[in-house]
């Protein structure tokens, strides 16, 4: 009698934890992710958002990030775990040569293995897919978690006491438009040398004069970077570098986008990504804020204007070793509910279809109408390239900006590091 009261007592006891436990797996996975971005920004939240609800059903699983936000210091710390073969389970890249040769290594998960596999390849937007191919064989190693058209945000307010009456659709009406924003005490433009986003206003001009193959022969060493493309856009970036905010050349990311959100700029050059920033409860612009697509040069350019930057973001790899049946179920689970979390609740375009049930945002709808008539996506010149050649593409943009050395001075410098690396 006295064993039976022992074991009622102690079903009664592990009653509740057995009812409390219902429907709790044990998973054991831990994911160390390295992003290449801030913590804060819409798609690591929304990753962290599927990740909790994860945990719920998985106690154990734990989700780890490491922020680095400066591109060059997450180039390099890549590059010293990838030589002492320490690279984490997830780590950002673009599909770019040094990503090439870990592939080629056999250190990274097939992506689009995986798609298939999970059943969700076909949701996966067309761009998320293919921007993130490796250019040499079309393979896909990059998971996507955006689909991003490129904007000129504005200030309404300060356009208007400028007298712009609306946004400029040509180079020329852009130049006009900054210089009457400056005359009106504004800074027209906040930007980073730093960073990528100066780069963008480099490319516009050789994008419209020879869609992309100015940049991607001048990168493979099979032309000059002074050829009339290029100096022309190296002209441009000296007449638009006045414009800048003061201290552009050490700005870095959150600096400029805090100077356009606090209204202490006019223009913010940006991604969808961002969109959360730009836009209210209901994922509506703010009544403050406008945007407009690049400029033009003419009706005779080789882009027509729905021609843009437009692209998956960067990519996120997946350590060959870490592909695990339960990181197949966390990923499995994280596209199930991602698209939805994306766009309800951060207000940016995600790189795979939510559900039917989603609320998508009239400017979400707006943005991906964008995407899709993307015929030629502009490509983005930090990406295509070699990343030994990157730092002195930046420094030479910030020298040229400032006018320490001239457009050919400029070309000649990249020609020669370009070379230099290329034989490497």
């Amino acid at each position: 009698m006295k064993r039976k009261l022992v074991f009622i007592g102690i079903f009664l006891l592990i009653l509740p934890w057995a009812i409390f436990s219902r429907g709790r797996k044990e998973s054991g996975l831990t994911i160390h992710y390295i992003v290449a971005g801030s913590e804060s920004a819409g798609v690591v939240q929304a990753l962290k958002t599927v990740a909790d609800e994860y945990k719920k059903i998985h106690p154990d699983f734990k989700l780890e990030l490491e922020c680095i936000p400066a591109r060059a210091e997450y180039l390099q710390k890549i590059r010293i775990l990838a030589a002492s073969n320490e690279l984490p389970d997830w780590w950002d890249s673009d599909p770019e040569d040094f990503f090439a040769s870990l592939v080629e290594a056999g250190k990274v998960a097939n992506i689009e293995d995986l798609y298939k596999e999970l059943g969700i390849f076909d949701r996966v937007y067309r761009i998320s897919r293919d921007y993130l191919r490796l250019p040499k064989d079309g393979s896909l190693y990059l998971m996507s978690t955006q689909a991003n058209y490129e904007y000129i945000f504005y200030n309404k307010d300060m356009f208007n006491k400028a007298g712009i009456a609306k946004p400029p659709a040509t180079f020329d009406e852009f130049l006009t438009a900054c210089d009457a924003l400056q005359k009106a005490g504004f800074t027209p433009i906040t930007t980073s040398t730093l960073e990528w986003p100066s780069l963008r206003y480099f490319a516009m001009i050789p994008f419209r004069m020879t869609s992309n193959k100015y940049i991607m022969d001048a990168v493979q060493g099979k032309a000059s970077w002074g050829a009339p493309a290029g100096i022309a856009a190296a002209e441009f970036m000296q007449k638009i570098a006045k414009y800048f905010q003061v201290g552009y050349s050490t700005a870095d990311y959150n600096t400029m986008m805090d100077l356009f959100l606090s209204n202490q700029a006019a223009m913010l050059y940006m991604g969808t990504w961002e969109l959360g920033n730009f836009t209210d409860t209901s994922g509506n612009l703010k009544p403050n804020i406008g945007y407009f697509t690049m400029p033009i040069i003419s009706r005779n350019d080789a882009t027509p204007p729905t021609d843009c930057f437009s692209h998956a973001g960067i990519g996120i790899a997946v350590k060959k070793e870490s592909m695990t049946p339960q990181m197949k179920d966390f990923i499995k689970f994280f596209f199930e509910r991602y698209g939805d979390v994306a766009v309800e609740k951060y207000n940016f375009i995600p790189s795979i279809a939510p559900s039917a049930k989603a609320k998508i945002p009239p400017l979400l709808n707006s943005a991906l109408k964008d995407i899709e008539a993307v015929k030629e996506y502009a490509r983005c010149w930090d990406v295509v390239i070699d990343q030994a050649s990157l730092e002195t593409l930046n420094k030479a943009n910030t020298e040229l900006c400032q006018g320490r050395i001239t457009p050919q001075q400029f070309a000649a410098t990249m020609d020669k590091i370009v070379a230099e690396n290329l034989r490497k």
